[in-house]
This record gives structure tokens, sequence and C-alpha cells, in this order.
């Protein structure tokens, strides 16, 4: 998981409300956590009754009314009942026999696009995935059957060749650094046709040049 450099994460003068918060956020994060790891990423809010739901989500609104009002008290009360709604949720899923969730066998990768890159081995880790996984943002989840389809395409079939050829090669962006110029250039010569032209070049007097020869 990525992590921020402490001088980007952290701020000085610091400011004793946000030390604070984020004293309790770190505490509700792990509540979440514990909780996600069992039965799934926003997957028992799902399940559960809409007044179950509303409820959960009255509570985070509160926390985030807490917050804006920088009221120290309110926001330790509404975080602490946070934590006690993720463990009413891990109660509710035990009682209803709810399935935990599988271990699901893939990898990560967070593009710079933002978008999240999953891969997993078949179409059943990628349903799980799916189904217990459920954070939110941009992502694309591939089976390593579709990436054999796509890595036998033509191009990256050439890169697969040069990779196997030269262990240790790495694939790197590449970004045009402008025009060659040959772009605006008119083509005016047919090169499926014999060349009629007069001769551009001599030949013979380069080679003697090369070679330190006078006529």
């Amino acid at each position: 998981m990525a992590t921020k450099k402490l001088t980007d994460r952290d701020e000085f003068p610091s400011d004793p409300f946000k030390v604070f918060q984020h004293s309790l956020m770190v505490e509700m994060e792990l509540a979440k956590m514990e909780h996600e790891k069992v039965w799934g990423i926003d997957r028992v809010i799902d399940l559960v009754d809409a007044e179950f739901r509303r409820k959960v989500n009255a509570q985070r609104e509160r926390i985030w009314e807490a917050s804006q009002a920088r009221d120290e008290e309110r926001l330790e009360k509404a975080i602490k009942g946070m934590i006690a709604a993720y463990k009413a949720l891990t109660r509710w899923a035990t009682e209803a026999g709810i399935e935990q969730m599988p271990k699901i066998d893939c990898m990560e990768y967070m593009m710079q696009d933002d978008g999240l890159l999953v891969v997993v081995k078949d179409k059943k880790m990628a349903t799980w995935y799916e189904q217990f996984r459920k954070q939110k943002g941009a992502r694309s989840i591939w089976t390593l059957e579709e990436l054999e389809v796509v890595m036998n395409g033509p191009t990256l079939k050439q890169v697969r060749e040069i990779k196997a050829a030269l262990p240790g090669t790495t694939m790197v962006p590449v970004t045009p650094q402008g025009s060659s110029g040959f772009e605006e250039m008119e083509n005016d010569i047919d090169i499926s046709k014999p060349f009629k032209g007069g001769k551009l070049f001599d030949t013979q007097a380069a080679e003697r040049a090369r070679d330190g020869r006078r006529t």
C-alpha cells in the first residue's frame, strides 16, 4: 500500500483539532478494516434492512458535522458511535449467517491515471473481487486468461519475444518530443514505380572521398 512521505503528511505548526481528529479517525479506520477483512468492503451495509442502513449513514454524517464545527466532544462521541456501528454490522452478519470473504488471490497496482489495475487468477476470483471489494474509484479487473488474449496480440507478442530473448528488459512509456520535420515535406515520389528522375548523389565520388582517393 502506497504511503505519503512524512513531509507531505505532516503540517507545521500543527492544528490541535486536526491532531485530535486524526487520533480518533485512526481508531475508527482500524475498526472498519477489522470488519471488512472478514465480511468484505461495503458489503454488509448493502445487505441490512433500510432502517439499519439509514442509522449507519446518519452516524457517518454526525462525524462530518462535528468535524465542520470543530467540536472535539461531538466528534469523539460520533466516532465512538461509528465504531459501535461496525461492531453492530459484524454482529448482524454473524447472526444472519452471511458468507465471509474468501481468500482472493490478486495483485493490485495503482496506475498513473489513478485507476486501479487488478489481476486475478480466474473468473471465480474476479467475481469474488467484485462482490467483496467494492471500494470506490475506477478499476479494471483482469483474469490471467484475459491477459493471455492481450499478450497474444501482434504488438505485445513481439514485446514478449524481446523480453524472452533479453531477460531484464523493461517496457517504459515514450512521450513524443515534437515532429521530426518530415511530416511537412511533400511526398512526390512514388516508390512503387521505377525512379525516372535525375541523379541526385554521386555515390562513387562519395566512396572515393571516404577512402581518401582522388581522381
